[in-house]
């Protein structure tokens, strides 16, 4: 199974509705509830996929959080509430658990959106432990939608990127903050979270005319990264964005820029020509 494609194919089959102002394809969808905007969104994190089966279970509540309210910081949201649901098998230490739900519980109030319900289902033995968050947020400004790159943006990403498993992907905070502020710095006309890899995250970016240009030398590295590790193995969590205007320097570095795509022509591409609009995680 192919997660994009099957996605893709589920997409196609979305009804519209006259409350959905952002529907399936972004990072959050943005509901329309009389006079207010609701953003959510849902994520997983699996046991011996996202983190490791000697993950610290407190750890392992905090990044499931984490993912999901990095996709709030992507739209310009902030977070006001989420839920959570877990997937177990009977063979759970109960002690495991509550470990997992304090460290979800304590991530989710710091960051502001306090978990307000769930649920718990047992599953055969043997199978690894599954969590799920849902997560709530509210548009200050307005939301930032993948897909709407201009041609002479400026591409720029919030710290640094690479080497992700040695230690940051267990212990980011979701870059709300930062968010907030390039918004009300510039006018940001596309973004997303850097999770599945610099080269692909990017090309989501993209359009049928524009094509993102990376000039690898450009790319804040992470202690113990290199080139090939930031562009292609994800869980950065860092913020991927494009706009016509400078931010401030001290929230994001220029890593390249945006020009006129062909339709045939690769999404992304390095100042090199490299093709790299495929390279991160294989949803597979």
């Amino acid at each position: 199974m192919n997660e994009f494609l099957l996605l893709k194919k589920i997409y196609q089959t979305a009804s519209a509705h006259k409350s959905i102002i952002i529907g399936p394809g972004d990072d959050m969808a943005l509901i329309a509830i009389d006079e207010d905007e609701l953003l959510c969104g849902v994520d997983q994190l699996i046991v011996g996929k996202h983190v490791t089966t000697e993950t610290p279970p407190a750890l392992i509540g905090q990044k499931a959080i984490a993912r999901c309210f990095s996709d709030l910081a992507a739209m310009g949201g902030l977070p006001i509430g989420s839920l959570m649901t877990a997937a177990m098998p009977p063979e759970i230490d109960e002690s495991w658990a509550m470990s997992v739900f304090e460290g979800a519980r304590v991530a989710a109030e710091k960051w502001g959106g306090p978990i307000v319900g769930g649920d718990i289902a047992s599953t055969e033995k043997n199978v690894q432990p599954m969590f799920t968050v849902t997560a709530f947020g509210t548009i200050p400004t307005v939301a930032v939608k993948r897909n709407n790159a201009q041609v002479g943006d400026v591409i720029y990403v919030t710290g640094k990127i690479g080497n992700s498993i040695a230690n940051h992907h267990l212990h980011f905070t979701p870059r709300i903050k930062e968010a907030q502020l390039l918004i009300d710095s510039v006018e940001i006309n596309t973004m997303i979270d850097i999770s599945d890899g610099l080269g692909q995250d990017a090309s989501h970016l993209a359009s049928v005319n524009t094509q993102l240009v990376i000039d690898t030398a450009m790319i804040p590295l992470r202690e113990g990264a290199t080139i090939p590790s930031a562009i292609a193995d994800g869980e950065d969590y860092e913020l991927l964005f494009t706009c016509a205007t400078k931010p401030p320097k001290d929230l994001a570095t220029p890593i390249g820029f945006v020009q006129q795509r062909n339709a045939l022509d690769p999404k992304v591409i390095t100042t090199a020509g490299e093709d790299i609009s495929n390279l991160g995680w294989t949803h597979e």
